[in-house]
C-alpha cells in the first residue's frame, strides 16, 4: 500500500506492508490491484497489548478480485512484532511532509517555517497513573483535571474565570510531588510558537490530541527527554497532524503555532485516560475584539453553573384599546332678551 496522506497533510509517498495507526489517528493509502486474481487477507491487529489478548484483538477483512475463483484460506499472515518499539518509531520518523505537492499548506517562506522559528514557550507534560482514596485517576504533571459545573469558555467570557478555574498555576515544566485535583488553565501566547514535549512514564502507548490546531511533529524518542534532544529534531519537513502517539517510557515533541484565539482542550485521546483526568486547557487570548477572530456568544446561548442568564427585558406595555369616539359638540343657543319700554 502507498501512504499518501494523514490528517489533512500530504505525506512523502512511501510503500508499506504494514502501517501503525494509533488511537485517534487517520491515514489515506492507495492499494494497486495488480496481483493474481484471488482473495487476499487484510488484517488489523493490536500492538503492545496484553499478549494473551493479541489473538482476540484482531480484525480480518478480505480483498476480493472480481474474477477471483480462489477464496482466502490458510493461517492469518504474521505482521511485525507487536512489541518491537524501534520498528514502530522508525516508521513514525519516516512519515514526513510532502513539500512538492500543490495542496494548501503553510508556506516555507512564511512564519510556518519551523527550521527558523523562535519558540515563545515550552511545556513538558508527563502522564501518570495514580491511586487516591481507593480510586484510580490519570494526571498531567501529577494534576488530575476536575471538570467544573460552569463551562470554561462561559466563565472566561463573563467572569474572567473567577471562581471557576485557576489561570497559570499549572506546573507546565515539572510534576508536583503529590497528585492533586484541580481546574487549571494555562496561557498560550497568541501568535507565538509553543513547544510541547509529551513524556510517557507508563508501560503502555499513549496518544495526545489538541483541539483547534495542527502541530508539527518534530521528534520521537525513548527514555528521558532533555534540551539536548532538540538536536535530533526533524525541523525541515515534519508532518502536521492533530493527534500524535507517545511510546512507553518515551517522549514525543511537537511545535504549535498559536494563531487561533480561544480556550482549547489538550488531552489524552485514550478515552479512559481522558475521562479520569488526563487533560488540560490552553487559553489563547487576543485582546482584539474583532469578531472575525473569535465570535461573540450567540443570542441563544445557554447559561449554567456560575453564569446565570441576565434578566429578560420587561414585555412592552399593551397598546391601549381605543374607546368610542367622543360625541359631537352641541350648537350653542343664543338667548336674547328684548325689553319693551
Amino acid at each position: 500500500m502507498l501512504l499518501v496522506e494523514t490528517e489533512g497533510s500530504y505525506t512523502n509517498q512511501t510503500t508499506l506492508n504494514s502501517l501503525d495507526v494509533h488511537v485517534g489517528q487517520s491515514y489515506s493509502v492507495l492499494v494497486t490491484a495488480d496481483q493474481d486474481a484471488a482473495d487476499y487477507y487484510i488484517v488489523a491487529s493490536a500492538k503492545m497489548a496484553n499478549p494473551t489478548q493479541l489473538k482476540t484483538l484482531q480484525v480480518v477483512g478480505v480483498l476480493h478480485y472480481e474474477n477471483s475463483t480462489k477464496h482466502a484460506d490458510g493461517p492469518i499472515p504474521n505482521g511485525p512484532d507487536p512489541f518491537d518499539v524501534d520498528f514502530s518509531i522508525n516508521q513514525a520518523r519516516s512519515i514526513k511532509w510532502n513539500l512538492t505537492t500543490g495542496a494548501a499548506r503553510p508556506n516555507p517562506q512564511g512564519s510556518f517555517n519551523v527550521s527558523n522559528v523562535t519558540l515563545s514557550q515550552t511545556f513538558v507534560l508527563q502522564n501518570s497513573l495514580n491511586y487516591k482514596n481507593g480510586m484510580i485517576n490519570y494526571a498531567i504533571n501529577n494534576v488530575s483535571y476536575d471538570t467544573p459545573q460552569t463551562p470554561l469558555k462561559l466563565a472566561d467570557y463573563y467572569l474572567n474565570g473567577a471562581g471557576v478555574y485557576e489561570l497559570d498555576k499549572f506546573p507546565t515544566n515539572h510534576s508536583l510531588p503529590e497528585n492533586v485535583y484541580g481546574t487549571f488553565v494555562v496561557s498560550g501566547e497568541h501568535k507565538g510558537w509553543l513547544e510541547i514535549v509529551f513524556k510517557n512514564e507508563l508501560h503502555e502507548m499513549d496518544s495526545w490530541h489538541l483541539d483547534g490546531f495542527g502541530f508539527f511533529v518534530v521528534g520521537y524518542g525513548l527514555k528521558n527527554w532533555t534540551p539536548k534532544s532538540r538536536h535530533k529534531y526533524n525541523i525541515h519537513d515534519p508532518i502536521v497532524r492533530s493527534t500524535v502517539q507517545v511510546y512507553p517510557k518515551g517522549w514525543t515533541a511537537v511545535y504549535v503555532y498559536l494563531d487561533n484565539p480561544g480556550m482549547w482542550n489538550l488531552r489524552s485521546q485514550k478515552l479512559k485516560n481522558w475521562f479520569l483526568g488526563q487533560e488540560l486547557y490552553i487559553r489563547v487570548y487576543d485582546s482584539d475584539p474583532n469578531p472575525a477572530k473569535e465570535h461573540i456568544p450567540p443570542k441563544n446561548l445557554l447559561y449554567c453553573g456560575s453564569v446565570q442568564a441576565p434578566p429578560s427585558a420587561p414585555p412592552p406595555s399593551p397598546k391601549p384599546v381605543p374607546g368610542p369616539p367622543p360625541a359631537p359638540a352641541k350648537s350653542a343657543s343664543i338667548i336674547t332678551t328684548k325689553t319693551l319700554w
